[in-house]
């Protein structure tokens, strides 16, 4: 018998360790909530720590949510589940999951989505990701945060804007560029948008496909993220 048959795969072991990190983050932040309900209505000190571990949390949940799925992507262990969606119950579902969280910061969140609008995608997938890039904006945003959705160009435009002061030159994407680049002045990897960049390609209609833009035409010249599906 070969030896290399008794090695373990580490790319597995890997992928099955961050699933398990992945469910013990969201264990911990379903505790977090617990908790949080139980403290006095005006014990705003310990809201806003509260509010920065739970942004911490669920930045920590979606880069371990981010890994696994490049990793099974990239080992064509998993396809997109795509079917029709209605938009404005997606976006909205993403409001309601970070509003609170926002609040705590004194940030609002306010959607515009055109009326009707339908379109084939993975739900979990986008729903994600538009949950990682609000909570990115938790960080950034100073008073207000905005999501919304319109038909452009022939494809279904999703975007995230915030009134904080704009990208870095180098997290600035067309789509039209890879989105591996890695800025290490600013310490960023760029996996979240690797990942976003992915997610929007697994997204194909006929001859087209998905694709990321990332700009400085948000709230008063601030950060704007949006995802472009066929």
């Amino acid at each position: 018998m070969s030896d290399d048959t008794c090695k373990p795969d580490f790319n597995i072991i890997l992928a099955n360790s961050v699933h398990d990190m992945k469910n013990s983050v969201g264990m911990l932040l379903a505790a977090l909530d617990e908790i949080e309900s139980r403290c006095e209505p005006d014990g705003c000190e310990s809201r806003d720590q509260f509010s920065r571990l739970r942004h911490e949390g669920r930045r920590l949940g979606a880069n371990l949510v981010q890994m696994l799925t490049l990793y099974r992507v990239s080992h064509s262990t998993w396809t997109p589940n795509i079917s029709e969606h209605e938009v404005d119950e997606v976006l909205e579902e993403c409001l309601l999951d970070n509003e609170s969280m926002l609040a705590l910061k004194g940030i609002g969140i306010d959607m515009s989505c055109e009326e009707g609008l339908s379109g084939f995608f993975d739900h979990e997938l986008v729903a994600g990701l538009i949950g990682s890039v609000i909570n990115n904006a938790y960080k950034y945003a100073r008073r207000q945060v905005r999501i919304g959705a319109r038909r452009q160009d022939g494809y279904l435009a999703l975007w995230v804007e915030d009134d904080g002061d704009g990208f870095p030159p180098a997290m600035l994407h067309d789509g039209r560029r890879q989105a591996t680049d890695i800025d290490f002045r600013s310490g960023s990897t760029g996996l979240g948008l690797y990942f976003a960049a992915t997610i929007a390609a697994l997204h194909r209609h006929e001859e087209r496909q998905g694709y990321i833009t990332t700009d400085n035409d948000g709230i008063d010249g601030g950060g704007r993220f949006t995802l472009y599906l066929p």
